[in-house]
């Protein structure tokens, strides 16, 4: 449908009052539209801005298996990061990022043949946008001391993995670190952490040893990172060379 009625109470940001008790959804001014699920989301002091790392669609293969193969499925939906602006529309469910073409497509719902771009500067393109299925679940801009410059304001991101990269491999339950500049990215991501899988049986998410999920700066300016599957924190510190 056109325009797409879930957008009305979803997939957006909403803005509530700091100061109030007993908020309902009703007392939200929608800030921005067209977010698929942003649960990575964090204020960007320095900017002064909102960013977040939305996970990308599912299924192309299986409601369009004319246009699009599992493979496609696996790896084309970018997992997008954008600086969220009031009043912004970051093009879900008209739109997706497309990592093999490199650039923002029309979904196969609104008329998307595959290769088909959607009117142009209606959409912002991400920051930087992220391999499919790798589940952005958390983020967060360094302010610690400790560790080198270079990590100075830079972006953590927690990718908890997916379920929905068959016939690949799984892929992500790792930490990867975004050099950022200005609030914008200043060169391509780092793998920061990584391993918290293990060995996955059957090349499924629940046999995934860990999965990190969660991200925060310690006051020693280490950083802390939890997973879900077993409720463990690392805490991971930096002693010089």
């Amino acid at each position: 449908m056109n325009p797409c009625p879930i957008l009305e109470k979803y997939g957006g940001v909403w803005v509530f009052d700091g100061t109030k008790l007993n908020q309902t959804p009703a007392n939200g001014r929608r800030f921005a539209t067209g977010i698929r699920n942003a649960v990575a989301i964090e204020w960007n002091a320095k900017q002064n801005a909102l960013y977040a790392v939305i996970h990308g669609r599912d299924s192309i293969d299986t409601l369009f298996p004319k246009l699009y193969t599992a493979e496609d499925n696996a790896t084309r939906q970018a997992e997008e990061f954008h600086k969220i602006t009031d009043g912004g529309d970051y093009g879900w469910p008209n739109t997706f990022f497309d990592t093999k073409l490199g650039k923002r497509v029309l979904a196969p719902e609104y008329g998307g043949d595959a290769t088909k771009e959607p009117e142009a500067g209606k959409y912002p393109d991400p920051v930087v946008a992220y391999p499919a299925h790798w589940a952005p679940n958390d983020l967060l801009f360094y302010e610690g001391k400790s560790f080198p410059e270079k990590y100075r304001d830079g972006a953590f991101i927690a990718f908890h993995g997916s379920w929905n990269r068959a016939p690949e491999p799984q892929a992500g339950y790792k930490v990867v670190f975004q050099p950022m500049k200005d609030g914008k990215a200043n060169g391509p991501y780092e793998v920061f952490a990584d391993g918290f899988a293990g060995d996955m049986k059957d090349n499924s998410p629940r046999n995934a040893q860990y999965r990190p999920v969660g991200l925060a700066v310690n006051p020693d300016g280490s950083l802390l990172v939890t997973d879900s599957q077993k409720g463990r924190v690392w805490r991971i510190s930096y002693k010089g060379k």
